[in-house]
Order: C-alpha cells, then sequence, then structure tokens
C-alpha cells in the first residue's frame, strides 16, 4: 500500500522538534488513509479524528512558543489560523457521523501541506537562524 503523504525535505522549516511534529500529523493523515484502503474507516475516523485534535493541540502551543521566543512578526495571524484549524478539527469531531473519509482526506491534506508549504515556511528564516546561533 502506498503512503497518501510523503514527506520531503522541502517541507524543512529547519527546526528538528518543528519537522518531526509536521511529520507526525502527515503519520495521522496516512494512517487514515490506510484505514480506507483497508475499509474500515468508519471505526477509525473517530479515534483518529480525537488524535489529531489532540495532538494539533500540543503541536500549535509549541510552534507558537518556539515563534515567540525567536520574534516571529506575524505571530498574531499565524495564531488565528492556528485557532481556526483548531475550530474545524473540533467541528469535524462533533460531526464525525456527517465526514466522509475521502473529503476529510482531501481536506486535512490540502490544509496541512498548504500551512507546513506557505505559513510556515514564511516562519522558517526566524527558527532556522536561531538554529545556527
Amino acid at each position: 500500500m502506498d503512503r497518501y503523504i510523503v514527506w520531503k525535505p522541502f517541507y524543512s522549516v529547519g527546526y528538528t522538534s518543528l519537522d518531526d511534529q509536521h511529520q507526525q500529523i502527515l503519520e495521522i493523515i496516512n494512517d487514515l488513509y490506510a484505514a480506507m484502503e483497508r475499509g474500515d474507516d468508519r471505526q477509525v475516523v473517530p479515534r483518529l479524528l480525537d488524535r489529531l485534535f489532540e495532538y494539533t493541540k500540543t503541536h500549535f502551543a509549541f510552534e507558537e512558543r518556539i515563534l515567540r521566543e525567536h520574534g516571529y512578526p506575524d505571530l498574531e495571524s499565524h495564531k488565528k489560523l492556528h485557532e481556526a484549524m483548531r475550530s474545524k478539527t473540533a467541528g469535524l469531531r462533533s460531526h464525525v457521523g456527517l465526514v466522509l473519509g475521502p473529503d476529510l482526506l482531501r481536506f486535512l491534506k490540502d490544509w496541512w501541506l498548504g500551512h507546513i508549504q506557505e505559513e510556515d515556511q514564511r516562519y522558517a528564516p526566524y527558527v532556522a537562524a536561531a538554529v545556527f546561533r
């Protein structure tokens, strides 16, 4: 079975802990894909959404702390994006019976890869520079 999302080096923000966390989030999405391939996504989706919700909270808090520590000037707008995703994930959890696996997969892949490749890359120079100080 192929993976739905494969981590690529250009996703890196230059900060190992953040990259590791991003990879873990992509693994949760890959777990959903694997469940769909097996045909048991209805049993797995609620548990995966809970796992994603909890991990997302932890990741966003950590990322925001790192950005604050490294003086990222767009932290407040970045935090708003995080809050919108937390809210969206909570809504998905609340309406899990209405969530279709393929739609959820597509949404998660598009949001997370878009966020990592666009929004998170904006802070990469700030955190990467701090790593090499």
